[in-house]
């Protein structure tokens, strides 16, 4: 089945509500799933494998365990990206207003491919991004010139031991000062794929003027989540009704 942009941006708003995310988190999350779906990098597949984990526990944030200037660690304490990647890249804008540039690991996160939206938004506000994470037996890059609309995304072969759920993100007001100031922590194997900008946008053309295609098993997830918000707000409603 097919839906529209703001449909399923709707929904997902409402599920994730449903799985006990905050008024912040929700809209967050929904931003991420819909933009990865939307440019083809297959956020329901990606969704899926995050409720197997979000359906079953309560929502956690991160903490931040190491900061100084220029640096900071934050433990994810297992949870998904969906729920601390605002998180994280609030902090290192934050840390690059004050200061020329800064870096940021994040530790024990799982689907951090979504965090491209979270830094595709934060590239708007003039800053610069790389962002890297081992992803099976390759390393994802993810590069974003301060005011870009679109990130450039490449795979490479690892050429050095990567955490397998750590994610560093690297912050400047332009993409030449990221790479000479953290050029050795930025060397990788063998390009293996580029996923191009044009791809992208192509594919983001066609949802918006196709629909989206969803799994009507998915969809179905999503409406039983979102009937948990109707029936708390429900019960809410009958609990006050003598009030």
């Amino acid at each position: 089945m097919k839906v529209s942009k703001n449909e399923l941006k709707a929904s997902l708003i409402k599920a994730f509500e449903g799985l006990g995310f905050q008024p912040g988190d929700y809209y967050d999350a929904a931003d991420m799933v819909v933009w990865l779906e939307a440019h083809g990098f297959d956020g329901f597949d990606r969704l899926q494998a995050a409720l197997v984990y979000l359906n079953t526990t309560a929502p956690i944030h991160a903490d931040l365990v190491q900061e100084d200037a220029h640096n900071s660690v934050l433990d994810g304490r297992g949870t998904s990206i969906l729920l601390c990647g605002s998180e994280a890249v609030d902090l290192i804008r934050s840390q690059v207003m004050q200061g020329s540039s800064a870096s940021l690991e994040l530790i024990n996160c799982y689907n951090r491919t979504f965090v491209i939206q979270r830094l595709v938004k934060a590239a708007q506000r003039n800053l610069a991004f790389v962002a890297y994470w081992r992803q099976l037996d390759y390393c994802v890059k993810v590069s974003i010139e301060a005011g870009a609309q679109l990130p450039e995304y490449k795979t490479f072969t690892m050429i050095e031991a990567v955490e397998p759920q750590s994610l560093r993100i690297f912050c400047d007001t332009n993409l030449v000062a990221i790479e000479k100031q953290y050029a050795a922590q930025l060397e990788f194997g063998s390009l293996v794929e580029t996923y191009s900008a044009e791809e992208m946008l192509a594919c983001y053309r066609d949802s918006v003027e196709q629909g989206i295609e969803i799994d009507k098993a998915l969809w179905q997830t999503l409406d039983d989540l979102v009937a948990r918000v109707l029936v708390e707000s429900t019960e809410s409603s009958r609990a006050g009704a003598g009030d």
